[in-house]
């Protein structure tokens, strides 16, 4: 073999060799073009115990970093509700993630109002900013069944461009 090839096979070699890539769960054999894995963090839910994103691995999920202070997550309230009702027969889950937005009561009474009835979890500014990197709100991420964030969108979203990548990672 010739030294460039012996680089090239090394190089090839060492790509999946990094401390920390092992998956806590079986992995596909392949990552998504473009994916990172789903955080293991645990968020405390609004009925006062604790859930993580691998919770809800076998399920698309739609999660949705937004605040009760934050204009444009109020205006987006509406087309998640319309976005879970239309998947409420499917291996999907909305679910949002409040943001410094109060006690699980305040957060509740504020989801009536919109008539939000998906699951909400709650997490402070530095965690919104550390474990999914956002950096504005709202933030959506698009999490396949398997645990792999595919896309972070910032800004509001529709259920007509939700609905395209749903559908896109369901059977």
């Amino acid at each position: 073999m010739t030294g460039r090839g012996a680089v090239a096979l090394v190089a090839l070699i060492g790509l999946g060799c990094g401390a920390g890539d092992e998956a806590p769960d079986a992995a596909p054999a392949e990552v998504p073009s473009g994916a990172k894995r789903a955080p293991d963090a645990t968020f405390r839910t609004l009925e006062g115990g604790e859930a993580s994103l691998h919770d809800l691995r076998g399920n698309v999920v739609i999660a949705n970093l937004w605040g009760t202070w934050c204009l444009p997550c109020r205006d987006e309230l509406p087309e998640l509700v319309e976005l879970a009702q239309s998947y409420a027969d499917r291996p999907v889950i909305v679910l949002g993630l409040a943001v410094e937005s109060g006690d699980p009561e305040e957060i509740r009474d504020f989801l009536a109002g919109f008539g939000a009835d998906y699951p909400n979890w709650m997490l402070g500014m530095d965690d919104a900013v550390a474990t999914f990197e956002a950096v504005g709100f709202p933030t959506t991420l698009i999490v396949d069944p398997e645990g792999w964030i595919r896309k972070a969108l910032l800004g509001p979203q529709t259920v007509e461009s939700l609905g395209e990548e749903i559908d896109a990672l369901l059977p």
